[in-house]
């Protein structure tokens, strides 16, 4: 690949303030959400700010989930910021993502949630031209992923996956057929291609792989025809993680997908990527800065990670609340017991031992930890580590039950290794980090 670098920004979730961001019902949503809103137009306002300081590298790309969830005057006033960072000298180029397009769009007044006007997904359209569209090389109405020019010899690849049109998550055979012709022109052109795409090509960590909503559904299949193709690497973004992972087709082509966090909510990271003359691809990850806001004495980061941290929990907590009868009673008992119990506690339930250092530790505060360890990459639980001893125990006493789930949980040919799922999530075993990495290109 020849030369190039450019800045990553994904999931901007951008939420215009005048919607509402006050009263009860606002602050209620906001106790199970990870990122900002009220804070989501200040965070994208002086990050923008900082790229445009940077006299050397003069691309932006945005891979979808622009605004929180569709609301017109979210989009409006995005745009309004795309357009601050183009007068700067940037060049910047968007997809849009299920988050974009909503005809149930909220904003919070008066204690209550309102409906506001929503956007349809054709009208991304006009709001983004100016970033993308009209100076692509090709455009494919239907999904509106789109190719262009954005450096000598190099091409960016938008693959909208996530559009009216097409299954949700997924490349179906015509995008794929678009894709193709796209990929030998360009290799006819003696251009080298690199691809974005909202949702992860790869799942980010591997018990993802489960999950149908955090992955591209076929993504073995495009993540084979991509670098079967020529395309070498992706960025992604949808999970809010941070994560970079490789795969290798059938043919031994190898595919790069870096997926980037969500700016406006932990771990609040952006990305700075370089390949330079010789091909060396660079991955350098930026944490978003101060923004304006009192945080209450805390900084950036540990703004960020009380919100994300509480969120988990009030999810967790969340899922055992309700029911009728029993099940009610036995949700009441599973939601006192997380809250008051320690590791040890648990760990004397499932009759297993636990290092001394994670005894004590409050189950909750475990919880939070964990959560927020899988989101920011670069898992520190590898083998030899207490928490990898713990959970491989905890494994090991449910081993019965998971044999008889694997199998349903194999499918397509591909069988399912649940105790190595796990424990690669929690535990990075893959070489390299998922924040700053280098790579020889092809």
């Amino acid at each position: 690949m020849n030369k190039v670098s450019f800045y990553l920004i994904t999931d901007t979730h951008y939420f215009e303030n005048s919607l509402g961001v006050e009263g009860k019902a606002f602050e209620s949503y906001m106790k199970r959400e990870q990122f900002f809103m009220r804070e989501s137009s200040a965070i994208i306002s002086s990050t923008f700010e900082r790229i445009a300081q940077d006299n050397e590298t003069d691309i932006v790309i945005l891979p979808g989930d622009l605004t929180k969830n569709g609301e017109k005057e979210s989009h409006k006033s995005f745009v309004k910021e795309l357009y601050k960072l183009k007068e700067k000298g940037k060049k910047n180029f968007v997809i849009t993502a299920g988050h974009d397009y909503n005809e149930y769009s909220y904003g919070y007044k008066n204690d209550e949630r309102i409906e506001v006007e929503g956007t349809d997904f054709d009208e991304l359209y006009d709001f983004y031209k100016d970033f993308g569209y009209s100076d692509a090389l090709a455009f494919d109405k239907r999904t509106h992923s789109y190719i262009a020019q954005i450096a000598d010899g190099v091409r960016m690849l938008a693959v909208n996956c996530d559009g009216e049109n097409i299954a949700k998550g997924t490349v179906d055979e015509e995008l794929m057929a678009w894709v193709k012709i796209q990929l030998d022109q360009a290799k006819a052109d003696n251009c080298s291609v690199f691809a974005i795409c909202h949702y992860p090509i790869i799942p980010s960590v591997p018990v993802f792989d489960l999950v149908g909503d955090a992955k591209l559904r076929n993504w073995r299949a495009f993540a084979s025809f991509l670098a079967d193709n020529g395309v070498e690497l992706a960025l992604t973004g949808h999970m809010h993680i941070q994560s970079i992972n490789e795969f290798y087709s059938e043919k031994g082509n190898r595919l790069i997908d870096i997926c980037t966090s969500c700016l406006v909510g932990s771990p609040a990271k952006y990305r700075k990527i370089t390949v330079d003359e010789a091909s060396d691809l660079k991955v350098e990850t930026l944490d978003v800065g101060d923004f304006g806001v009192d945080t209450n004495g805390l900084s950036p980061r540990e703004y960020f990670d009380r919100q994300f941290a509480q969120a988990i929990l009030n999810r967790v907590l969340g899922a055992l609340d309700g029911g009728e009868g029993i099940v009610k009673h036995l949700k009441k008992l599973g939601h006192r017991f997380i809250e008051n119990a320690t590791v040890g506690t648990l760990a004397r339930l499932l009759v297993i031992k636990v290092d001394k250092s994670l005894a004590q530790k409050k189950l909750t505060d475990f919880i939070q930890e964990v959560g927020l360890g899988i989101f920011f990459g670069d898992m520190p639980y590898v083998k030899g580590t207490p928490v990898y001893d713990a959970v491989l125990r905890v494994l090991k006493r449910f081993s019965f039950v998971i044999r008889k789930v694997e199998p349903k949980l194999s499918k397509d040919g591909i069988d399912v290794n649940l105790e190595k799922m796990l424990i690669d999530t929690i535990g990075n075993n893959k070489g390299f980090s998922d924040n700053n990495a280098e790579f020889r290109l092809r």
